[in-house]
């Protein structure tokens, strides 16, 4: 029985781009929301079912994914993303006797947090919330986690690309990189004016993940 792998990630962290390189490989998710991303020109990725169960759970609903798990082919590899599942994680194994793994994707976060900034115009602050409330989840997740910078997988770097797979128990002789598209990505420079505040709160971001200029 092969495992289901789940993405998650903060915000314009590249999750989609993540997903889809996995469906390229072999993974299997046949319940995409097919809603296009205008940035990167593909689909958001995220699973219908995972994201209509958060929407039960954010209500105090019942909310169950036993039918929904059952009826995923167990000879395939399922990767499934919806990045807010992240809050309810520990609970996926009551639906499921299935071996569940977990992808976090971690972007630069001044990039990610900028971009997030810009799409939908919230506050630096709220995003950097954001960013810690998903670490603490993700520290307290109970199954097998591989933390992926996703920039490797832009650059084609084929040794994480590898590792990925294999942590998905993906086989494949040859690598598709065809859907990752890096034509448009660029580094997000924060300019007085408009970012003054995010580019002073980055400067103490920098401290709690040890980013040092040399």
């Amino acid at each position: 029985m092969k495992p289901i792998i789940i993405i998650t990630g903060i915000p314009q962290s590249y999750t989609s781009l993540v997903s889809k390189f996995l469906i390229d490989n072999g993974g299997y998710s046949d319940d995409l929301m097919g809603e296009p991303n205008e940035t990167l020109q593909y689909e958001r990725f995220e699973s219908k079912n995972l994201d209509e169960y958060i929407q039960k759970r954010k209500w105090f609903k019942h909310a169950d994914l036993t039918e929904f798990f059952k009826s995923l082919p167990t000879d395939q590899v399922i990767t499934l993303k919806m990045p807010f599942i992240i809050q309810f994680i520990n609970d996926l194994d009551k639906y499921t006797s299935r071996e569940i793994r977990v992808i976090y994707i971690v972007r630069n976060p001044q990039d990610a947090i900028l971009s997030s900034m810009k799409k939908s115009g919230r506050s630096f602050i709220y995003y950097f919330e954001r960013l810690v409330w998903y670490h603490n989840f993700i520290t307290n997740c109970k199954f097998p986690v591989f933390t992926l910078i996703p920039e490797h997988i832009l650059l084609k770097n084929k040794f994480t690309a590898q590792s990925l797979l294999e942590f998905c128990q993906l086989k494949t002789e040859k690598i598709n990189f065809s859907g990752v598209d890096n034509t448009k990505i660029q580094e997000r420079k924060p300019t007085y004016l408009r970012y003054r505040f995010a580019n002073f709160f980055w400067k103490k971001l920098s401290f709690l993940f040890r980013v040092y200029k040399v």
